[in-house]
């Protein structure tokens, strides 16, 4: 769900920058701070639980005339279940990189980087994923990436229960 942000985001910017006329013989360098959330999925639609879920990113984009856009982000996610109450936050640290004439983008980093409240590691997943660039669509990925599960099948036992 958040991850996607990340991809969505690099190409959202660097259509704008190509509509903006912004190439140059150097480098474009973007900055931005985006929250989603709160996002509250009742129980059923997620987990079997009430889940709610707040994100706080930060991203770094370089458009480079050679047609490659580099982008770093940082995610900042707490991850509730409503009806016990329990947290997790979550930090973690993405580069995305693609060229405008290619049709994958790859992503890698830390996908998920979960600790409890008293700052115990709780889940970590990290390695790269490569994405249909147009689509968004998982090529391929990494054994310890995460991807081989769902948000939903990853979130909600951390949370204590299933999913829905």
């Amino acid at each position: 769900m958040t991850r996607m942000i990340l991809g969505v985001a690099a190409v959202a910017a660097a259509l704008l920058a190509i509509t903006a006329g912004a190439a140059r013989a150097d480098a474009n360098h973007y900055s931005f701070g985006y929250t989603v959330g709160p996002q509250v999925f009742p129980a059923g639609t997620l987990c079997n639980f009430d889940f709610e879920s707040v994100t706080i990113g930060f991203q770094i984009e370089t458009d480079v005339s050679n047609g490659l856009i580099a982008v770093h982000g940082t995610l900042h996610n707490t991850h509730t279940n409503l009806d016990t109450g329990y947290s997790l936050t979550e930090v973690d640290q993405l580069t995305g990189r693609s060229f405008l004439s290619s049709p994958t983008t790859l992503t890698a980093g830390i996908f998920w980087h979960l600790r409890d409240a008293s700052g115990n590691n709780v889940l970590v997943k990290a390695g790269e994923a490569t994405f249909d660039a147009s689509t968004f669509e998982l090529i391929s990925f990494t054994p310890n990436s995460g991807y081989d599960k769902t948000f939903a099948q990853i979130i909600c036992p951390a949370l204590g229960g299933t999913p829905a």
